[in-house]
């Protein structure tokens, strides 16, 4: 495993991204954790907690298919990460999908979610836009769907009957020989051109028409018909090797995935061998009651359509909510002169703090159970990230947000990566 008590933060902004700084921080924290150059000790880290506990569930299938990239199907090792905000920007995932094809070979981006055009946050290693307005959009956590929402958690919908999208793989070795659409099962995207040139589908599934481009490239404007609402995309390219794919959604549940229709048949168009399922954070600022249900359901879903895929569960590390309390001040609001008596009034003054949300260990030790108990993997990132306690040690290395005691800066997404890939690779070997 990789000394991670030799991790140096860098100036980190906020989970959202930097630019284009962020394209060369994989290679340099690489770099940083095997020469050992860093000079702060992250000595809350448990290094000893960071291991996949298999619960008797068998990934002896997962570590034959890695030894043997010619028996992969259509030559890609695929890895699918479902979550929440945490998840969303690609930091966390992007970390493992790196390190995952250093060693095997990289197979492609993957999936690229429409969520610019879906007006929220996007990862920064892609570009996915569109020629023409978008006419309405639903997120997964929208009050009212007025689109279908698919694979990805988002759906637009195009105000004109035909779009020109472009899209644009921004990291070297990034670049993709084919573009699969992802869509509403209502009508498909038959035909695209680019360049003058006509390409003809060939359909996936109801949800995605792929196209086969002429050469590798990292960018593409591909003009097509818009008969249904719109996902996102997944791109591949003609090389043997491993595909980490991120789903991510901010605010999202067990239950919100579970609400998506077909959830579990969609899925199949990126053929999971393993799935991994980092959610919980959301649950506890709410009720727990009925969350093993929803766990239930989704898992049961995903793996009814993809029946040989591996599963792993992530437990949330500890984060803090907002306590607001009222404290009394005395105010002088008379008197001092001519030997008057002073007079005073209470007045009431709100004070915010940020204290532990002790439902997080609550909902982490559910997620354990639940993997004891089903015989599914998990990996308990509560433990591994410092227990209890260990918020308030992330804010002080500069490792989670100061402005919400909830979200991590980028470079905590990024040391929770680093240990997640860690931990899948001493599993896999």
């Amino acid at each position: 495993m990789s000394n991670l008590s030799t991790f140096q933060p860098h100036n980190s902004s906020p989970f959202w991204g930097v630019g284009g700084l962020r394209l060369l921080l994989p290679l340099i924290l690489l770099l940083l954790f095997s020469l050992s150059l860093a000079a702060q000790e992250i000595d809350f880290i448990n290094n000893d907690a960071n291991r996949i506990v298999l619960n008797g569930d068998d990934w002896s299938a997962l570590r034959k298919a890695l030894k043997s990239p010619k028996s992969w199907h259509d030559g890609k090792f695929q890895l699918v990460q479902i979550g929440d905000s945490h998840i969303q920007p690609d930091i966390m995932t992007a970390q493992v999908r790196r390190r995952m094809q250093d060693k095997w070979g990289n197979g492609g981006r993957g999936l690229i979610p429409a969520f610019y055009l879906a007006k929220t946050n996007e990862p920064t290693d892609y570009i996915l836009k569109s020629s023409t307005r978008v006419k309405d959009y639903s997120r997964i956590l929208s009050r009212n769907w007025t689109t279908d929402i698919g694979l990805t958690g988002v759906a637009v919908r195009f105000d004109t009957a035909y779009t020109e999208l472009y899209i644009k793989a921004k990291v070297d070795g990034d670049q993709f020989t084919r573009v699969t659409l992802l869509h509403a099962p209502k009508g498909g995207y038959e035909t695209a051109s680019s360049s003058g040139e006509i390409f003809f589908a060939k359909e996936i599934s109801p949800w995605a028409q792929q196209f086969q481009l002429k050469q590798r490239t990292d960018t593409v404007t591909l003009g097509v018909p818009c008969p249904s609402d719109f996902y996102g995309a997944i791109l591949t390219n003609d090389k043997r090797g491993v595909m980490v794919h991120s789903i991510g959604n901010n605010g999202a549940t067990y239950s919100s995935y579970c609400k998506v229709a077909d959830f579990g048949e969609q899925l199949k168009v990126l053929q999971p061998q393993l799935v991994i399922i980092s959610l919980g954070t959301n649950e506890a600022f709410g009720n727990l009651t009925g969350v093993e249900n929803y766990i239930t359901r989704l898992i049961t879903d995903i793996r009814k359509h993809n029946p040989k895929a591996r599963f792993l569960l992530t437990t949330p590390m500890e984060c803090q909510k907002r306590v607001s309390r009222q404290v009394a001040q005395q105010v002088k609001v008379g008197g001092g002169k001519r030997k008057k008596k002073a007079r005073y009034k209470t007045v009431y003054k709100t004070v915010t703090s940020y204290a532990a949300n002790e439902k997080v260990n609550q909902m982490r030790q559910l997620i354990l159970d639940y993997g004891r108990r089903h015989k599914i993997a998990t990996w308990d990132l509560y433990q591994v990230a410092g227990g209890s306690g260990a918020s308030n040690k992330w804010v002080a290395a500069g490792l989670m947000n100061p402005s919400d005691h909830l979200h991590q800066l980028e470079s905590g997404y990024e040391l929770q990566g680093m240990l997640l890939a860690d931990a899948l690779l001493d599993a896999l070997k």
